[in-house]
């Protein structure tokens, strides 16, 4: 994985850095070509208007004297800015030149004709044969009385700027190979501390895969890479525990089933071989009738939660009348809390209290939470049914005196087969599954339900529906 992101990062950045290295060479190139011309353009007009200037008023008839002067002004011209220079009398004939022959070179027309007219002639180009493609300055000389009795022709090759040039491009292509040399160094550490974090979550993410959660990621003390080592290692803790509840449902219900299939079994059994005297067999079938409903009820129980989580079920909402369902609910669980010696305190109004919701959901919603209270609730203890009004809200609640519920557990009560480590040791029956269907109803309905415990001394659930209009 390192070499796949290193190479990925490298190449990024490795393009990023020749096209800004290109990018700079180019504009830095052209902005010194074009200086670079400019200032050859002025140094060749300043040479030629100090060789005018050195020969102003120079005779027609050239004589020595001047013929010496000529050369040593262009001599010292061209020693200076390294061009070549051109003297042409006032008949256009060249009297003077460090390039060609005077006796037989020519020069173009146009160009003397134009300098004779008092401009600057300037040409890129071929101006004289030998010479090739130059640079090419004309200026007039003049007499006392600003006439133009010649001119004087710099050429010069565009050498010099050629040479600079390949200096700067070289210059370019060092600092562009350092800095990728460089960037090699960085990307290959970066790239390191990046992988790190994630080969770590590959291999942990294997063995996750072979049901091992135990492994954790090296947690980043801040960043991208530490919230999603944060996020993952969380991710395992929540699949060891899933995992972990996931074993104890399996054990839960294996139990909770091979309890009622012995029971079934051996009293079938039992009849069938005559161990049971036929007088006795009622009794016996009773049971078995009722260790049959209750695995009906757990197969049900199973069915609906893989049905919520499936999304599967649809609620029908409409009007009804929540007191009704309450007592009802009450009265089917009566037999059983006056066989663990429960107590039932009702606070109950005596009208109808209507609320919108599913009715057969929340005739569950009650049934469950008593009858979660009744297996929590100790001998004498005392059930408490409450329901009031507020805000448009209908509020009911089922209190339990007892051992309470731990407030580090609070927060997972309702969570699938979770069952705390009291209710473990008190009550074998049950699988977790009761209260995870109360929770995915009422927030099905979008409405809220709370948890009120203290330890040792007692636990109230109580959820709310929206009041029903008087005129449904």
């Amino acid at each position: 994985m390192h070499k796949k992101i290193f190479f990925r990062y490298f190449n990024a950045c490795a393009l990023i850095i020749l096209l800004t290295v290109f990018a700079l060479g180019t504009v830095t190139t052209g902005v010194f070509t074009i200086r670079s011309v400019q200032e050859q353009d002025q140094n060749m007009e300043n040479a030629a208007n100090k060789v005018a200037s050195m020969l102003r008023g120079m005779p027609a008839n050239y004589n020595i004297f001047v013929g010496t002067i000529m050369s040593g002004a262009i001599e010292t011209v061209k020693d200076t800015i390294s061009c070549d220079v051109i003297i042409v009398n006032q008949w256009g004939r060249i009297v003077q030149s460090t390039l060609v022959d005077p006796a037989t070179a020519t020069l173009p027309q146009a160009a003397v004709e134009s300098v004779f007219s008092g401009n600057i002639y300037r040409k890129q180009g071929v101006f004289i044969e030998s010479l090739g493609n130059a640079y090419t300055i004309g200026v007039p000389i003049l007499d006392d009385d600003n006439s133009v009795i010649g001119c004087v022709f710099t050429t010069a090759r565009q050498v010099r700027v050629g040479s600079a040039m390949k200096n700067v491009v070289a210059t370019f292509v060092f600092c562009g190979l350092v800095v990728l040399m460089f960037a090699f160094v960085c990307v290959y550490f970066i790239t390191k501390q990046i992988t790190r974090p994630l080969n770590e979550m590959a291999l942990a993410a294997q063995s996750y895969a072979k049901g091992d959660f135990t492994r954790r990621i090296t947690v980043a003390p801040e960043g991208e890479l530490g919230d999603l080592a944060r996020t993952f290692n969380q991710m395992a803790d929540n699949l060891d525990r899933l995992e972990t509840m996931r074993r104890g449902f399996i054990a839960d219900v294996s139990h909770e089933l091979r309890t009622p299939m012995t029971t079934i079994s051996g009293f079938i059994d039992g009849i069938l071989d005559g161990t049971i005297p036929p007088e006795s067999e009622s009794k016996y079938l009773i049971l078995v009738s009722e260790e049959v409903k209750r695995l009906s009820r757990m197969v049900n129980n199973l069915l609906d939660v893989a049905r919520i989580q499936s999304g599967e079920i649809s609620y029908q909402m409409a009007p009804f009348d929540l007191t009704e369902v309450a007592h009802r609910v009450l009265l089917t669980m009566e037999d059983r809390m006056q066989e663990e010696k429960i107590n039932l305190s009702l606070h109950l109004p005596e009208e109808s209290v209507y609320v919108m919701g599913d009715h057969d959901a929340i005739h569950r919603v009650i049934y469950n939470l008593v009858d979660n209270a009744v297996k929590f609730t100790p001998e004498n203890g005392e059930i408490t049914v409450g329901l009031y009004r507020r805000d448009g809200k209908v509020f009911l609640s089922v209190k339990n005196t007892g051992q309470g519920i731990p407030e580090d557990e609070a927060g997972r009560i309702f969570e699938r087969f979770y069952k705390t480590d009291k209710s473990r040791g008190e009550n074998k029956k049950g699988v977790g599954l009761g209260l995870y269907m109360v929770k995915s109803i009422i927030d099905a309905h979008g409405e809220d339900i709370f948890i009120s415990s203290k330890e040792g001394v007692y636990a109230e659930f109580t959820f709310t529906l929206k009041e029903a209009q008087e005129d449904f």
